[in-house]
This record gives C-alpha cells, structure tokens and sequence, in this order.
C-alpha cells in the first residue's frame, strides 16, 4: 500500500439537496481503502467561500497533501474562491491540489473532466472519483475573475440568469413539501423554469469587446463566458474549447431561435461535428477566445456564475488568470 497522505474534504450539506451528506458514509469507506486519512470540514450558516480562506489560514503549512470539495459546481466554484483569496492573501504559501467529488445537480465542471459519482452494479463512479484524489493526474486550470469574484465553470448573463432565477424561487417553495420535492427535481424543474421564461424574456443591446478589440454589436438573448467544456449540465456550447489555454470563450445568442438550435445542436452526446454546425447556421452564436472580455449593455440584466446568482448588473470587465489551480482528474479512463 502506498504512503498514506493527508486531505482536507470539504463538504457542503445542502449540496443536491443533501446528496453529499448522504454519499459521505461511502467517501469515507473509500478514503480509508486507499489509505487517504482526512479531516473533515463541513460549512452550513457561513458564506462558504469565507470559511475555507479562514481554514486554510489557520491551517499549518503543507498541512494537507489535497483539497477535496464535496457537493456540486456551486460548492467547487465557491470553495475555489476561498483557496484564491488564501493565495492572495498569503502569496508565500503554496495551495495544494485540488479534488472533486461531484454530488451536485448539474456537476460542469466535473463531467468537463470526465468524473462522475455514480456507484451501483454497472458503474464505480464515485470509487474513481475518489481515487483521483491519490492517482490523479495534474491539471493546470485557468479561473475567471470579475472584481473580487472568481469563477470556473462559466459566467452567463441574459435569459439562462433569469430561468436560474426562476429556478431557485421555485426551489425555495417545493423544498417546504416532501412529497413535491421528491417528485419535481433536477431537470425537471429547470425545464419547468424555461418554458415560463423562455418567450417573455426579451433581448437587450450589447456591446463586447474581447481583448480590447470590439467584437459584437447588437442585440443579445444570452451571453455566456465560457471556460470548462461542459456548460448546463448537458451541453458542449464550444466543442473545441480547453480550461488550460489561457483564454475564454465569448459565446452572444442574439435571439430565441438562435438560441434553441444552438442548445439542440451542443447536447453532449451528440457528435462534435453536429456542435460544431451552430457555428455555421448562425452569424453570430459562434466561440470568440480571448483573456480578456469587457460588456456594456444597454441596460441591468441578471448574472450567474457557476450556477449561483449575482446582482444584476449593466458592466462586466473578465479576465482570465491562466493555470490557477492545480487540479486533480482523473488519469485512467472510466471503467
């Protein structure tokens, strides 16, 4: 058995509606098969974000051989952001690697890496996922930042922002009746949230520019700024984009129609070529790379990034912080 080696998981109880606290009896049993020891940190009641830059504060240095989050994109997204205020705050410490369990809804920026946390009679998932964490191999991963703010799966701003809202309202309402909350989850809802959003969501005036060069002028459905390869649980918007090359992807809507055909044509199991076919109906749904986009818009309109919400907001300045965090993926295929 190899040398055993020392982490810090991180868990988020709310996470998928309590899947991580209910998966965490297994992690551990995984954990202690591959000679992991841990020590656990569970946040409920404190900006999460904050607390991880507290913890890894107090924390002694080259205390724990990897970070492992628990829980969904929110969780990673926000437990990354703690990592990097810690480095901002203290530059002459190194940040271990980071892992992922992925026990959320949508899981981007796992599934963008190939992991999952299925386990059951056909699939070891979640066995894999874990394993990573000790035989993984190393990723460089960029991150975005806006102000203060990191990100690392993707920032949207328009109609997929205001169906998200929509989203969580409803969520807030189903979670107080048991029976509604077992029956309408996940897909279901979110599916639900377009169609009441979807026509009644109207496009704005946009301007972006991409690196200091304007790029698109005119109206905008949805914007997203991309950068892992998996965007909504089930899309691949940018087929030939990666999350180590420095650069981001700028991808405008500019209507519904636009909108629909590019989400029919990026569903991830379909051929990159048929993804790549959006680029070629549209004039304008199509991938502009860059490591820095500006946004003006014509007025305030909703903001996401990695699945959680934003105040609205009429000015966004993006820049990409190249290979930011050293991230644990898998180095085996699935099996």
């Amino acid at each position: 058995m190899s040398e055993s080696i020392h982490i810090l998981c991180i868990l988020n109880p709310t996470s998928g509606n309590g899947l991580g606290r209910q998966r965490w009896p297994a992690v551990v049993s995984l954990l202690e098969e591959l000679n992991i020891t841990h020590e656990l940190f569970m946040v409920d009641g404190e900006p999460l974000a904050d607390a991880v830059c507290r913890k890894m504060t107090a924390a002694g240095a080259g205390e724990y051989g990897v970070v492992c989050g628990i829980g969904g994109d929110g969780t990673h997204s926000q437990i990354i952001n703690g990592l990097m205020r810690f480095r901002a705050e203290n530059p002459a410490r190194k940040l271990p690697p980071y892992a992922l369990i992925p026990l959320g809804t949508g899981n981007d920026i796992a599934k963008s890496f190939g992991l999952g946390a299925r386990e059951n009679v056909f699939a070891r998932d979640l066995r894999r996922a874990v394993a990573t964490i000790r035989y993984g191999a190393d990723y460089y991963l960029d991150i975005g930042r806006m102000g203060d703010l990191y990100f690392v799966d993707a920032l949207t701003i328009g109609l997929d922002s205001r169906i998200l809202e929509e989203h969580n309202r409803y969520k807030n309402e189903i979670i107080k009746y048991p029976l509604l909350r077992r029956i309408i989850k996940g897909n279901i809802l979110y599916t639900f949230c377009m169609g009441l959003r979807f026509w009644n969501h109207d496009p704005i005036e946009a301007e972006v520019a991409v690196d200091g060069s304007p790029w698109y002028s005119g109206p905008v459905l949805n914007l997203v700024v991309n950068n892992t390869r998996i965007y909504g649980g089930e899309f691949v918007i940018c087929p030939d984009s990666f999350a180590n090359d420095g650069l981001f992807e700028a991808v405008v809507f500019a209507g519904h129609y636009d909108y629909l055909a590019r989400y029919l044509l990026a569903l991830r199991g379909n051929p990159r070529e048929i993804q790549r076919m959006a680029d070629k109906l549209s004039r304008v749904s199509t991938c502009k790379r860059g490591a820095e986009i500006s946004i003006r818009l014509s007025r305030r309109e909703a903001v996401q990034y990695d699945g959680e919400m934003l105040t609205t907001s009429d000015r966004f300045d993006i820049k990409v912080i190249p290979r930011a965090i050293q991230l644990k993926i898998p180095a085996e295929q699935r099996f």
